[in-house]
């Protein structure tokens, strides 16, 4: 079977991490969370090069990777490593706002798949960029929204398609803790509620933390380096499906991460500490049980190259394409937008400012 060669731009924790042992030696490794434990992970995979503008950065990949990628090449100019490489499958796990330009770059150089970091983008106009450029040549494009592989989450939209609670009426949404960022993690929680609205977004209201009021309709962060740049929010978000959401996301309340989803007949809570589901039978009271999602041989970022591998020769629609990317940016800025004017409702499709 075909050897699939891999490069990575961008080296920090979510680029470079190494797999840790698990709790007892029997059980092996954690399920790896990095672009390059996911690539040692999948046996059809192999890392040729790896680019970063930091070289303490290359350095370290050289002495965690080593024994794994022993040929891995190393670059500071990621154009150098296009030109110079055979590269069919681009990890870009830079800072938020340089994704745009390196795919462009990697589809024209001829890479057959690409996996990049969440958000796809930080303005629209990137984003459809990255789409086109992709899209143009057949190049998948996966945005690493990584709970769109987590067992929990995919089982509780198998429920929820399969009418275990009703329709889905409303969606909550909750993200807490110094990570809670509208941006760099709150594309987490945005996009796991249009995951489960599988619907176009038609309008949304929105108001930035008191720390951020006068931050402005349009992104201005740092790429995600620093927490503090990238505001907490909470806002209202209807689909035209008729499904309506509420997220709150705030570095000033205890870490959770966790969606409420309530139908006509249900409700589902999943996230980072809670897996439940509520059904109410024939005499209107509700039962309660754990949600038990399956035991997985597969972590989230292995699963997302492995998928990238099955799209390349099999074509079809990925778990998290570049649309799936645009949908969860156009809404980030959306409540940007919504909150600079007063939080008024902004309706859809969004625009740049």
């Amino acid at each position: 079977m075909e050897t699939y060669c891999a490069a990575i731009v961008g080296l920090s924790e979510i680029g470079a991490a190494r797999s840790q042992a698990a709790p007892a030696p029997v059980l092996g490794e954690a399920q790896p969370h990095s672009h390059a434990a996911a690539y040692a992970a999948i046996p059809r995979t192999t890392v040729v090069a790896v680019c970063d503008v930091v070289p303490d950065l290359l350095e370290r990949f050289q002495q965690q990777w080593g024994d794994v990628f022993p040929e891995a090449r190393r670059y500071t100019d990621y154009r150098e490593m296009l030109s110079r490489e055979r590269i069919d499958l681009l990890s870009v796990a830079t800072p938020d706002d340089r994704h745009a330009q390196i795919v462009v770059d990697a589809a024209e150089s001829g890479v057959k798949g690409i996996l990049c970091e969440k958000p796809i983008a930080t303005t629209l106009a990137e984003a459809d960029r990255m789409i086109a450029a992709c899209a143009g040549r057949r190049i998948p494009l996966l945005i690493n929204h990584t709970r769109r592989w987590f067992p929990e989450f995919v089982e509780a939209r198998r429920l929820v398609r399969a009418n275990a609670i009703g329709r889905l009426r409303r969606v909550v949404a909750i993200h807490g803790g110094p990570r809670a960022m509208l941006f760099r993690m709150g594309t987490h929680l945005v996009d796991m509620v249009c995951f489960y609205a599988e619907s176009e977004p038609e309008s949304v209201s929105g108001e930035l933390d008191d720390e951020h009021r006068h931050y402005g309709p349009r992104y201005a962060g740092d790429g995600g380096r620093d927490g503090a740049t990238d505001p907490g929010y909470s806002a209202y978000v209807r689909f035209q499906s008729g499904v309506r959401a509420s997220l709150t996301a705030s570095k000033q309340t205890m870490y959770t991460f966790e969606l409420d989803l309530i139908g006509a007949a249900g409700r589902i809570r999943v996230g980072a500490h809670v897996g439940e589901i509520w059904q109410a039978f024939g005499d209107g009271a509700p039962a309660l049980r754990p949600l038990r999602p399956p035991y997985t041989t597969r972590g989230d970022m292995g699963a997302a190259v492995a998928e990238l591998l099955g799209l390349i020769e099999h074509g079809g629609s990925g778990s998290s394409t570049g649309e799936d990317g645009r949908r969860a940016l156009s809404i980030l800025l959306g409540i940007l937008q919504s909150s600079d004017t007063g939080g008024g409702p902004v309706s859809f499709p969004v625009h740049d400012r």
